[in-house]
């Protein structure tokens, strides 16, 4: 395959047997060959197996955060497993940043298992948000609650004790819950853990749960490590002797239908954790758990116990790290990795194997081979030995211990370049995303003066259709062919007389004759297109002109122009592998009829572009077809070299996107349209870096290709589309940066030790809120509806429309609140107190507070639906609840629901009642917490 996303699964035969090669991957078990077959190695493999098949899956029954700790534990270093292009260490990083901007909706055990993971990591910023949520969430019944919470709240106290974080927890609280959980209702299982349920007959049935004894009395020792509270000890020894009594003859550990490799290893790991040695739990026949661990968890097929899956191998390799044995990490490779010879030159090849004991030169044990046999072949009577046979390049591979090792080798003649022949002729087709005909099939020649030489990629730039390349570890990537763009698991592949190249397009010598086919790949099982086959469907007359993408469907526009009255502007999107949104001259008069400025979405970036934008001179020419908003990405390597000059001072966030907005003609010349009156333009923010947006650290900056600069651009950091927004009135290189300096904390004289100081400093130092003057905030002082409503405006992201306040009376055009009231009044997060009044200087009511927060949390896509009988239920719990004022009976609901209010006095919510400035900014602090969008994908 030949698109980057895509190197281990299809690139081509070469890439996967380099990855396989270089990658220090633990090998296959491997008993006849005398590899070690320890369960660690073999845990280590399921589990790499696992991810780079199936990616992560943040639970302990498959790869995520806990296996990460499992494994980090170990000593491996997974870096490099990867799945889809992302290495395991940031895949669990994306899912932290998931769990943590949804805390609720995320068990209390995965959150522990993500602290351990950063921990592990090195992660402390993402560790202490973690301990924060956890700490907060903690009650006297536990973390969670609800009928199997149990489950999640003893494995949380657990592994928060492995963190060495038990102290953070409320101890009383903590150790009443897990004592009131031991089940002592008869001998079968007195002292363990468990559930329970009621038959149909109304009686309650108790089941003991050997993992939730096991963590309970683990999360016990950590909270009395001393052995000091007698009751916690006789626990701890009550659930020890039920763990014990479910020992088999074979010295495994099970307890009903449990997998007893499971319930093994965590007697391992809690024996360990008691300081207790696990061998001295024997049968009569002198079994332990240590010898079952050992000798019987694995299973003929790699897998671990009865269920065969990722739990079963994270907690074998749990118990061996508690044991002290350590996986081996080992691999093959070949020396040289890569040769260049003349042809009749000769070279030998050796294969080492590497582990824990050194290196070994394997070669005359290795199997060798080379892909093309007509470039280069084995000498059958010297291992490794290679002769160059005709110009071009190939892979020459060696197989040993089950693993494949590869090395690549090119060929040339002694002139170099592919042969003497300064010009050939090629047969060239280009097949699109949908199997449309782009070029050819046609001939073309391939003079040796070409910027790519005699090659493939030579071929594609001597055709004249459009491209674009970018770098990788492989060499040249041409990631987008005629408008259309490489995207996920799907890109532009090339085949040469009917098969797939095992190297990239600037490395394939072509020779005359040669038949060169680019398409478009959806899948790892599309077969490439047929030479023949293509020229029966250019004589149908399907060709289409490579310079002219196909414009936006009309039944798209249709749909777009009908719901611009809602939306306020005509919206469209390119799919994903498009890098240009076109429109014909007709579309966009259709556009400019209904006088919406136009949305246009390509590669995650939004231009918006003013309905003076579409009337630019460069579209009103006779021969004018097409209007085209194009976005390509640069490669990280192009990207990365660009934003070197600046890294002392600002960090590359995300992409570097090249941005044009361009008219092109009938005859698909294109032109750069040179000035747009009125365009705004968003890039999109990475989840990792929209708190550095949201507090002004992140910037939009442009390339300057004279200067060879960047040039600040500013921009507007806005929370719900996730992106930061600028005015662009010209097109280059775009990208964002987030400055390496802090922002200068914000403070004032009179809120020392207040408190509220956290949250008045953190909005402060965003801009959201001001002081008074004198370097003083004035906490206490009652917050008017002028100012409630100007906070609220720079939290939306609004500029000042005064003309938005002309509708009440008593709102001056020269009041310094008169912009910001405007803007919140027009963009309907507030509203006057009569058809006429807004009533500035007013103190702001609680009810009116709610009214407000309510709006622009809705605005900005949160959830903020609720019925009346729901507000009733929320509502309830207030003794004034029939003072509320029936237009904010919902929104007092649902701010109390959202935990930005709370009531007064316990049971009085007091909707009348006046706020400080403190109290204002406190809950509005909250919003803002809400308001942020959840950390996903980079």
């Amino acid at each position: 395959m030949y698109h980057h996303k895509r190197t281990v699964k299809k690139l081509s035969l070469l890439l996967v047997l380099v990855m396989a090669a270089t990658l220090l991957t633990p090998a296959v078990n491997a008993g006849a060959s005398g590899v070690s077959g320890s369960p660690a190695n073999n845990a280590v493999q399921f589990l790499y197996n696992e991810y780079i098949q199936k990616g992560i899956n943040n639970s302990e029954y498959g790869v995520g955060s806990y296996a990460l700790y499992v494994l980090k534990q170990a000593g491996v270093d997974v870096a490099s497993w990867v799945y889809n292009g992302e290495n395991l260490n940031d895949a669990v990083i994306n899912a932290v940043y998931n769990d943590i901007s949804q805390p609720d909706n995320v068990p209390a055990k995965i959150l522990a298992q993500d602290l351990l993971a950063m921990q592990a990591l090195g992660r402390s910023d993402l560790a202490d948000q973690l301990v924060e949520i956890l700490k907060n969430r903690q009650t006297e019944n536990g973390f969670d609650t609800g009928a199997y919470s149990l489950f999640s709240n003893l494995p949380a106290f657990d592994l928060l004790g492995r963190a060495g974080l038990m102290s953070v927890v409320k101890l009383v609280y903590a150790k009443e819950y897990i004592l009131s959980q031991q089940l002592t209702v008869n001998e079968e299982v007195y002292g363990s853990w468990g559930g329970s349920w009621t038959d149909d007959k109304g009686n309650t049935n108790y089941f003991a749960d050997f993992m939730a004894t096991a963590q309970a009395v683990r999360a016990l020792h950590y909270l009395d490590p001393g052995g000091q509270d007698a009751r916690v000890q006789a626990a701890i020894n009550n659930g020890l002797n039920w763990m014990r009594n479910q020992q088999k003859a074979d010295g495994s550990f099970v307890a009903g239908w449990d997998d007893p490799a499971i319930d093994t290893a965590e007697v391992v790991v809690t024996l360990k954790a008691l300081e207790r040695d696990p061998a001295d739990w024997k049968t009569s026949d002198g079994k332990t758990a240590v010898d079952y661990l050992m000798n019987n968890v694995l299973n003929p097929d790699g897998s671990f116990g009865t269920s065969k899956n990722a739990m079963d191998a994270i907690w074998v390799l749990s118990a061996c790290n508690s044991l002290g044995i350590q996986p081996t990490v080992w691999r093959l490779y070949l020396d040289p990795p890569s040769n260049t010879l003349n042809i009749g030159a000769q070279q030998q090849f050796r294969a080492v194997w590497q582990d824990a004991y050194g290196q070994s030169d394997v070669t005359q044990w290795a199997t060798w081979s080379v892909a093309d046999s007509s470039i280069a072949s084995v000498d059958d009577s010297v291992y490794g030995l290679v002769k160059a046979i005709k110009a071009g390049q190939t892979v020459v591979k060696a197989v040993y211990n089950g693993l494949t090792a590869a090395a690549t080798l090119t060929v040339q003649s002694a002139a170099g370049g592919g042969g003497t022949a300064t010009a050939v002729t090629v047969g060239m087709a280009v097949v699109g995303l949908n199997g449309e005909l782009l070029y050819g099939p046609s001939y073309v020649m391939v003079p040796k003066e070409n910027k790519w030489g005699l090659t493939a990629l030579g071929a594609l730039d001597a055709s004249g259709v459009p491209y674009h390349t970018s770098t990788w570890s492989w060499g040249i990537l041409v990631d987008e062919i005629a408008g259309q763009a490489n995207s996920g698991m799907a890109g532009w592949m090339y085949t040469v007389n009917g098969q797939v190249p095992s190297f990239g397009p600037e490395k394939y010598n072509i020779k005359e004759g040669d038949k060169i086919i680019w398409y478009y790949s959806k899948s790892m099982d599309q077969q490439p297109p047929k030479w023949d086959d293509l020229v029966k469907q250019a004589s149908g007359g399907s060709n289409q002109a490579a310079n002219l993408p196909a414009p936006v469907s009309d039944s798209t526009l249709k749909a777009a122009i009908e719901d611009a009255g809602s939306a306020g502007r005509v919206v469209l999107q390119a799919e994903d592998n498009q890098t240009v949104l076109a429109l014909t001259v007709d579309q966009l008069a259709k556009i400019t009829g209904v006088n919406k400025p136009l949305a246009v979405t390509v590669q995650g970036v939004q231009f918006v572009l003013s309905v003076d934008s579409l009337k630019v001179p460069e579209l009103k020419v006779a021969d004018a077809a097409q209007l085209q908003v194009k976005v390509q990405k640069l490669s990280s390597t192009e990207a990365q070299d660009l934003a070197k000059p600046v890294a002392d001072k600002l960090k590359l966030v995300g992409d570097v996107y090249e941005l044009d907005v361009l008219a092109v003609k009938k005859d698909g010349t294109v032109q750069k349209i040179a000035q747009l009156p009125d365009c705004r333009v968003l890039l999109p923010v990475p989840a990792e870096a929209r708190e550095a947006a949201a507090g002004g650290r992140v910037k939009a900056y442009r390339y300057d290709e004279s200067k060879k600069t960047w040039e600040e651009v500013g921009g507007t950091y806005d929370p719900a589309a996730g992106g930061l927004t600028f005015k662009a009135d010209h097109f280059s290189k775009y990208a964002l940066m987030e400055t390496s300096a802090p922002p200068e904390l914000k403070t004032f004289a009179d809120i020392a030790g207040h408190w509220a100081q956290k949250e008045i400093e953190f909005m402060a130092t965003k801009g959201y809120v001001a002081g008074v003057g004198d370097n003083k905030f004035a906490p206490e002082a009652t917050v008017t509806r002028a100012e409630f409503a100007t906070i609220l405006a720079r939290m939306a992201g609004l500029t000042a429309e005064p003309d938005g306040a002309k509708r009440f009376n008593d709102v001056p055009q020269n009041a310094w609140y008169c912009g910001m009231v405007g803007a919140a009044a027009k963009a309907g997060l507030v509203r006057g107190v009569g058809e006429h009044s807004f009533a500035p200087n007013e103190p702001i009511t609680r009810e009116q507070m709610a009214a407000m927060m309510v709006r622009l949390m809705a605005q900005k896509g949160q959830d903020m639906s609720i019925d009346e009988a729901g507000a009733a239920r929320i509502l309830a719990g207030f003794e004034d609840a029939a003072s509320i004022s029936p237009w904010a009976r919902n929104s007092v609901a649902l701010v109390v629901r959202e935990q930005v209010m709370r009531g007064r006095a316990l049971v009085r919510f007091i909707p009348a009642g006046q706020t400080t400035r403190a109290e204002a900014t406190v809950v509005l602090y909250r919003v803002w917490q809400k308001l942020q969008p959840p950390a996903q994908n980079k």
